[in-house]
């Protein structure tokens, strides 16, 4: 019997994230005719599979559409806006969005290492079951925001808004969180071994299972050493006499 899992937005205390309102109908993207460039403007559109990688464009407004197994890697966006839209199992490595703006957007099974979204707007954002290690959101403010099931090893968050960011199984070994905003952020079931900025977690709602990891972080922020007991310690009060 398959044991299914109760959705994340629904959790008690957790956020709830507005989902993309697509239309019923796309319009299928043509190659060459829908094409990321400055000022663009590409609204309800199916785009399948199209190489969209390496692009260099400004203000470009995505509206409505659907990006399956699409490529955009290593393309360079400032100022882009994406509403109401759907990402599925796109290639997005290394695409860096300079102060973007992204709402109701959702993203599954994306390869986003190195991806960038700094000092933007994330405003009802899901990205799931994603491998988004090595990314940056330095100052970027979250609104209802869940990350699920994603590799955020070495991501950064410096000076990030997380306070209604949610983050659920998910691998954050070694990321950077130095000056963010945490009061609120809730954080299940997710590897924290290394993560920088443990000062920033004042406020942020946090697992029973996930403290030990962030414990050892602590610590090591602070120049504590943690030795684990073993059999050979020794009472330096009481030395053991020589036989």
């Amino acid at each position: 019997m398959q044991v299914r899992r109760p959705h994340p937005s629904r959790r008690a205390g957790w956020p709830t994230v507005a989902r993309p309102r697509l239309p019923r109908a796309l319009q299928p993207a043509v190659a060459g005719e829908h094409d990321v460039e400055h000022e663009a403007v590409l609204a309800r559109l199916d785009v399948q599979r199209l190489d969209l990688s390496a692009r260099s464009a400004e203000l470009v407004q995505v509206r409505q559409c659907r990006f399956t197994g699409a490529d955009l890697s290593g393309s360079h966006l400032e100022r882009a806006a994406f509403t109401d839209c759907v990402f599925d199992a796109a290639n997005l490595a290394n695409l860096r969005l300079e102060g973007p703006t992204l709402l109701r957007v959702a993203m599954a099974a994306q390869r986003m290492t190195g991806f960038q979204a700094t000092v933007g707007t994330l405003r009802d954002v899901t990205i799931r079951d994603s491998r988004l290690d090595l990314s940056s959101f330095r100052f970027s403010a979250f609104h209802r925001v869940l990350f699920a099931d994603c590799n955020l090893t070495r991501a950064d968050f410096q000076a990030a808004d997380l306070r209604t960011a949610a983050f659920l199984r998910c691998d954050l070994s070694g990321a950077q969180f130095s000056q963010a905003r945490m009061a609120g952020t809730r954080l299940a079931d997710c590897a924290l071994d290394g993560v920088g900025g443990v000062a920033s977690f004042d406020g942020a709602i946090i697992r029973t299972v996930d403290l030990m990891s962030l414990t050892r972080a602590l610590a090591t922020a602070l120049g504590i050493t943690i030795e684990d007991p073993t059999v050979e310690d020794a009472d330096p009060e009481d030395p053991a006499e020589p036989a």
